[in-house]
């Protein structure tokens, strides 16, 4: 064998090795449920707790890109979540896509970024009891994605990116964007503009500092990490320590923060994919727990449940593409 091959050889040794050693680090979701197959695309999921139940949304359609999505509603009172009825299903325009869900003491708000052809609006829905829901109506601005909307100190937080696809990502934008109602928003800046800026998850730590994991959708890196303090005006990039965030969503548990994202391995052709839960703590992203996920995969959302979280995902690993939970101990 030649010194190159030799050398090539310990290469790959040196990477199994780390790559197992990173995977037996990892915690274990210790049961993974299949909650909704039908055969259609199902997908971008949504999770919250509310009266007592907790809900499941996401959209079915017949595949990703199809412009004839709803988004379906799911209701469960069992106090492990096994068992699932549909409780609503909202058709605001011929294609329903990403649902988002907030949920306060007396409303559960569900919005909806909904497509007429090239045209984009998001609406929301409410109800205060899970019977009853408002009908449709338009927030922020046309072409807005509100994206993981969330309630810090009695006000209502979000990122809305703009969705174009036609100026070479100059016309895309993220603002972060606040609301007293959960229904008028107002812009308090610009996070980033200009190049194709995507999904952005906001997380706005106990002392109002904000950190923005920002999905940009083509170009690299795909992964960015913008930061700023009140008044909020000026946003600071810093570099992220993975390569990519889509689909991602931020939640704290028990004094830990979870970041909870599609992952990709550039390594492999096709691409590989994934859906990993990372915590985030001095600034700093940890692989913390690996869903089993495959294929057109992800969009995870989490409510915590005694010792655990449930995630709520989807994926096409086992085929047709799925809703699933998984139980995941949480961070001791």
């Amino acid at each position: 064998m030649t010194s190159a091959r030799v050398a090539a050889v310990a290469s790959l040794l040196s990477l199994l090795i780390s790559s197992t050693t990173v995977a037996d680090d990892l915690v274990p979701p210790t049961e993974v449920r299949l909650v909704y197959s039908n055969g259609k695309h199902n997908a971008f999921t949504a999770l919250a707790r509310f009266r007592g139940a907790l809900w499941l949304d996401f959209r079915s359609a017949k595949e990703h890109n199809s412009a004839d999505g709803d988004i379906v509603v799911l209701k469960s009172t069992d106090a492990d979540a096994r068992t699932w009825t549909e409780a609503f299903r909202l058709n605001a325009a011929p294609d329903d896509r990403d649902p988002q869900m907030v949920a306060t003491d007396q409303r559960l708000f569900l919005y909806d970024p909904a497509m007429t052809g090239p045209e984009l609006t998001t609406y929301v829905v409410s109800t205060t009891d899970g019977e009853t829901w408002s009908q449709p109506e338009p927030v922020y601005l046309p072409k807005f994605i509100l994206w993981k909307p969330f309630v810090h100190d009695g006000k209502f937080y979000s990122s809305a990116h703009k969705k174009d696809e036609v100026s070479g990502g100059k016309g895309r934008e993220v603002h972060f964007v606040t609301s007293a109602d959960g229904i008028t928003w107002d812009k308090l800046s610009t996070i980033r503009a200009g190049n194709w800026e995507s999904e952005t998850t906001v997380y706005l730590d106990p002392k109002h500092h904000a950190t923005a994991f920002l999905r940009q959708k083509y170009g690299s890196p795909p992964a960015q990490i913008l930061e700023a303090d009140p008044p909020y005006a000026e946003w600071k990039a810093r570099p992220a320590d993975v390569g990519h965030f889509s689909g991602h969503s931020v939640h704290t548990f028990r004094g830990v923060t979870y970041l909870m994202s599609r992952t990709m391995d550039y390594s492999k052709k096709p691409v590989g994919t994934g859906s990993t839960i990372y915590t985030f703590a001095g600034n700093k992203l940890t692989p913390y727990c690996q869903l089993p996920a495959g294929g057109d995969c992800a969009y995870l959302e989490a409510v915590e449940s005694g010792n655990n979280m449930l995630v709520s995902y989807y994926s096409s690993h086992e085929g047709a593409t799925n809703i699933y939970l998984a139980v995941v101990p949480l961070q001791r």
